[in-house]
């Protein structure tokens, strides 16, 4: 955050720590460079300002005022009445109490700053260590150095199997940014369980969970569950969990919650540390059949989302639509991205939101630098209906040859029956190659069904009819 600032240069930090708190969260080597660079280092309660003037977490105009106090890049008083001027044409529409809190803002931000007295004790510190452990070799190695803005430090050689420009799904499981001020606390008591909270998340922070008796006798000390309500659900209880970590603090569960107690109520994000080990322990937590419609707002909700943890702004109203359709179709999706938000949060390097689950299947992504994705799209398409062509006359050599014994004649007929019957060709693929797999010696006799089988094997991806969806830019 600090590398690029000049030696004598200034940096604001955005904050409600304290001075002993700044001494125990900046990481050690934010405060060494900062000491041995010179840095004037100012803090700013821009949260708490926002607050109490009425405008809550919108505190641009807090903050740049404090830029332009310290930055003085032009005469403070004009930049006060130019400020000023864009908050009457931006707010003006609104009402004079929208302008007057903007402008108070202004005026709080020229007047709020704090400058903290660097210690010479910071000058030697050595940078910390802890959090480079964390997830995979490649989000250690690579992902992480990048997140610390010192992807430029990289080797040549960090890239090596992954030419092509590839990154490993789901790293984002991996940052936990703590950013919210406040985040969402569950209460059991009140809560009706129509899962409404998860089906606004942006980012997948908040997932309601059904646990069995062993699930329940294994959870740890505040796991608290209720009765799990619905038909055929009788032995299931049921808890919403929180990634306190993940959280953007946008409070859309708790607006949405219809409860006349309300089940979500948002907390000081200090006061929830407790849910970090629950949420972990969440996440071993299996999905449950039940008999409850998919393709309703509950019942999706208890479908594992195959996108998590986008850095996409807080309360963003495009992320919930993919995020609930990667719950519908996520485990088959192949996704023609055009350029816009969507790619910045669904493909920014180095971390990735996309996931799969525990067989490795999940969305297949790809972005088009231009603004051509349907016909991007439409080439994935055509690529993959090719090799799915492919594999039908496979399967019909299968079905005419009269030596594919072990059942193999029947699924190769199953498959072509159902070739584009989507939710069909995940069971009938699992099936099919499981028969491939374990065929007799008897039955690979002939070097043609020896041939057929490999190729069917190879090509056992494209089996599953893929939900083909273009997702547009802005």
């Amino acid at each position: 955050m600090v590398s690029d600032i000049k030696p004598g240069g200034a940096f604001l930090l955005n904050t409600t720590w304290t001075k002993d708190e700044l001494e125990m969260y900046i990481p050690n080597d934010v405060k060494a460079y900062i000491a041995n660079n010179n840095i004037e280092f100012y803090t700013i309660n821009g949260i708490a300002i926002g607050e109490e003037i009425g405008l809550g977490q919108r505190i641009n105009m807090v903050l740049m005022s404090a830029f332009f106090k310290l930055a003085k890049i032009i005469p403070m008083d004009q930049a006060v009445d130019y400020m000023k001027q864009a908050i009457k044409k931006s707010y003006g529409k609104k009402g004079d109490k929208i302008v007057s809190m903007n402008n108070e803002a202004v005026e709080q931000g020229i007047n709020a700053l704090h400058k903290v007295k660097v210690p010479e004790t910071w000058k030697t510190l050595k940078m910390d260590v802890g959090e480079l452990s964390v997830g995979t070799d490649f989000y250690r190695d690579v992902a992480n150095v990048m997140n610390m803005q010192k992807g430029d430090t990289l080797p040549v050689s960090a890239f090596v199997g992954i030419e092509d420009g590839t990154f490993p799904q789901a790293l984002t499981q991996f940052e936990k940014r703590g950013v919210a001020v406040t985040v969402p606390e569950w209460n059991m008591d009140t809560c009706i369980q129509c899962n409404q909270c998860a089906y606004v998340c942006p980012h997948a922070v908040i997932r309601p969970f059904l646990l069995d008796e062993t699930e329940r006798a294994n959870a740890p000390k505040g796991f608290e569950s209720k009765k799990a309500l619905g038909k055929g659900m009788d032995e299931l209880t049921f808890r919403i969990q929180v990634s306190t970590l993940d959280c953007m603090g946008c409070g859309s569960c708790a607006d949405v919650c219809p409860s006349k107690v309300k089940s979500l109520v948002m907390k000081p994000i200090e006061t929830q540390t407790d849910q970090i080990p629950l949420w972990e322990f969440s996440e071993t937590i299996s999905e449950k059949d039940t008999t409850l419609n998919k393709f309703s707002v509950k019942g999706s909700q208890f479908k594992t989302p195959y996108i998590e943890f986008t850095g996409a702004c807080a309360g963003c109203g495009e992320t919930p639509y993919m995020k609930l359709v990667t719950q519908l179709y996520g485990d088959r999706m192949m996704i023609a991205n055009a350029t816009g938000c969507s790619s910045i949060w669904g493909g920014s390097a180095p971390s990735t939101p996309f996931a799969v689950d525990k067989n490795g299947n999940g969305p297949a992504w790809a972005n088009s630098l231009f603004e051509d994705n349907a016909e991007y799209g439409l080439g994935m398409f055509i690529g993959v209906e090719q090799i799915r062509g492919r594999i039908q006359d496979l399967c019909q050599m299968l079905v005419d040859d009269e030596s594919a014994c072990d059942g193999l004649q029947e699924i190769a007929q199953k498959w072509i029956d159902n070739r584009y019957i989507g939710e069909n060709t995940r069971v009938i693929k699992d099936e099919f190659i499981g028969k491939l797999l374990k065929r007799s010696a008897a039955c690979a006799g002939g070097k043609d069904i020896n041939e057929i089988t490999d190729e069917l094997i190879e090509k056992q991806d494209y089996m599953i009819k893929r939900s083909q969806w273009i997702v547009g830019g802005d």
